[in-house]
């Protein structure tokens, strides 16, 4: 399978979206306040949306029943990452909130704004299957894990854990519950539901991206793009990860699609929600932005190279 003019053209059109967002800003069309609004219809409607009708209309429970391996996956996946990310804030000695943001932005990656309109667009009738599944995974940690990363030491509490379920029931999770449930009782909406609520979910990746770029705007990015902590996400999370994960899983019994749908999950840059939970917390929320700036810059490059890589190696 080609990879790489899927990639290199949807990495195309993710960075003209970035720079709409960018002249939104600077012409005034956007201010941060109009992107938090922004950001509120993508995570609750748009996004849920997508998932949910892709989902619906483009797998079987057979599929969802084959695909059910991703999460062990997964979860291997995110203890390395974390492991990484604690060594690489020791080894650049960053210390406070900034030490527990650069994790949380060393472990997840962007796939709700970068990952699904890239998996999407690779494989259309299959995509929204693997990345429903991955998610279970990635939203229980970010809701747990990523939330004690971004929350400042003074302003922890001991929860329990029902307290910690509640926090990971969003509007994300119940697509994914509600899609599964649709797709074993072989639901299927009438056509000017479907057609209606499918577009509005594809309404996701493009305003996503707007949004990431218009909130570079209010980033010191001199400032941030000097910092080598960032770079080292490049290099390993970014490139070596994903590499060495599909030399080690294409071995196991996973189809192809889910083999390549892991290893671009797993290069993604650092996810924008990490920017959001810290700046909700009262923690280092612009160091968060400018990891995903750095990153989300890199991967215009590094996404497209690690597609080739994985294709001259099938």
């Amino acid at each position: 399978m080609n990879l790489f003019p899927v990639i290199a053209t949807q990495m195309g059109m993710l960075a003209v979206y970035v720079a709409i967002g960018i002249i939104g800003v600077k012409t005034k069309i956007f201010n941060r306040e109009s992107l938090d609004y922004v950001s509120k219809y993508i995570m609750k409607l748009s996004l849920p949306l997508m998932i949910f009708m892709n989902t619906l209309n483009g797998a079987t429970a057979e599929q969802v029943i084959a695909a059910l391996p991703m999460l062990a996956v997964a979860v291997c996946m995110y203890v390395v990452l974390f492991i990484a990310g604690t060594v690489c804030s020791k080894m650049f000695k960053i210390k406070g909130n900034a030490a527990q943001v650069y994790k949380a932005v060393a472990v997840f990656g962007n796939v709700g704004f970068i990952g699904i309109p890239l998996i999407d667009a690779l494989f259309p009738e299959s995509g929204m299957l693997y990345i429903a599944i991955f998610t279970i995974i990635d939203q229980g940690l970010l809701w747990t894990l990523g939330m004690k990363l971004t929350t400042p030491e003074e302003k922890k509490v001991k929860a329990g854990a029902l307290s910690a379920v509640k926090k990971m029931i969003n509007p994300a999770i119940v697509a994914i519950v509600l899609s599964v449930i649709g797709v074993f009782a072989g639901v299927k909406l009438p056509l000017i539901l479907d057609s209606t609520l499918t577009k509005v979910g594809a309404t996701t990746t493009p305003l996503s991206m707007i949004y990431i770029g218009g909130l570079f705007c209010y980033v010191d990015i001199a400032k941030y793009a000097k910092k080598p902590e960032f770079y080292a996400i490049v290099a390993f999370k970014m490139i070596i990860f994903p590499i060495v994960l599909f030399l080690i899983i294409r071995n196991l019994p996973l189809s192809q699609e889910i083999v390549i749908t892991l290893c671009i999950l797993g290069g993604l840059p650092s996810m924008s929600s990490v920017a959001m939970f810290a700046n909700a917390n009262g923690s280092d929320g612009d160091y968060a932005i400018g990891s995903i700036f750095v990153t989300t810059i890199a991967s215009v490059v590094t996404l497209p190279v690690i597609s080739y890589i994985m294709g001259a190696l099938m």
